[in-house]
């Protein structure tokens, strides 16, 4: 089991690689907690600057959760399996650095989950997007994943896409905002768009990501402390000094 999600430190991210190509990388239990440890290892290494998702095989992202692991579930069985989703996306959603999708193939159920919680996805031509369940196994998602893919997709899509189990294409995930972009060379564009990330400022992408969370959360934001300390910083004093003096920058996070 250990190689099916493979973890590596390459530069300044951290690369999770959803390792069952031979089961379109289906996600097992197993799966879903290492994907959990890495949201938390990469915000306790200060090193590190983005978390990069993507699946092995070049045919799916991830096709959601594997089958096999449903036969015999009961209702509080059913329970439990989306407040553990719940819990791990919420734990990938709420990582301050930015986390990178790069998506090749199906990305379906369960991994159009992972892909939501994403700050920016790329997506090869053949990138399909689904929750195809109203015609496959008759189950349901929870609220807090559905609100996930509304924000991503918008009500009318999101219910579209459930209600008749249909796909949405790349052209048409790019054209709803879903993807950033959509590469004919996948690798090339994707490492461009990871360095063009890491070597942002590392305070101003925490700083979007959390005001985003509160916004998301309804109701008034008091975002004073986020504003103080952005402009508290080094890197805000360095940068406005290097603007002025015409010198480069060299971002620390702090």
């Amino acid at each position: 089991m250990s190689d099916q999600v493979i973890t590596e430190v390459v530069g300044r991210t951290l690369r999770v690689t959803f390792n069952r190509p031979e089961a379109r990388n289906a996600m097992t239990f197993e799966m879903y907690q290492k994907l959990a440890e890495a949201a938390a290892q990469v915000d306790a290494d200060p090193q590190l600057r983005a978390l990069v998702l993507r699946g092995a095989g070049g045919r799916a992202f991830v096709a959601g959760t594997d089958i096999a692991q449903f036969r015999g579930f009961t209702g509080e069985d059913g329970v439990a399996y989306e407040q553990r989703i719940d819990e791990v996306l919420g734990a990938l959603a709420t990582v301050d650095k930015p986390v990178i999708a790069v998506i090749d193939g199906h990305c379906v159920g369960g991994g159009l989950g992972i892909a939501c919680c994403a700050d920016v996805r790329i997506g090869s031509t053949a990138s399909a997007f689904s929750v195809p369940i109203a015609r496959t196994l008759g189950n349901t998602l929870s609220a807090n994943t559905l609100r996930r893919l509304v924000r991503a997709f918008g009500e009318p899509r999101t219910a579209s896409m459930l209600i008749t189990a249909r796909k949405v294409d790349a052209q048409e995930a790019l054209a709803s905002g879903f993807l950033t972009a959509v590469a004919e060379d996948l690798d090339a564009e994707a490492e461009a768009l990871i360095d063009r990330v890491v070597s942002g400022a590392p305070l101003t992408q925490w700083a979007i990501k959390e005001n985003l969370r509160r916004l998301a959360a309804g109701g008034p934001v008091d975002d004073a402390d986020v504003i103080a300390k952005v402009y508290g910083s080094r890197d805000f004093s360095n940068a406005v000094e290097g603007f002025l003096t015409k010198t480069p920058v060299e971002w620390t996070g702090e």
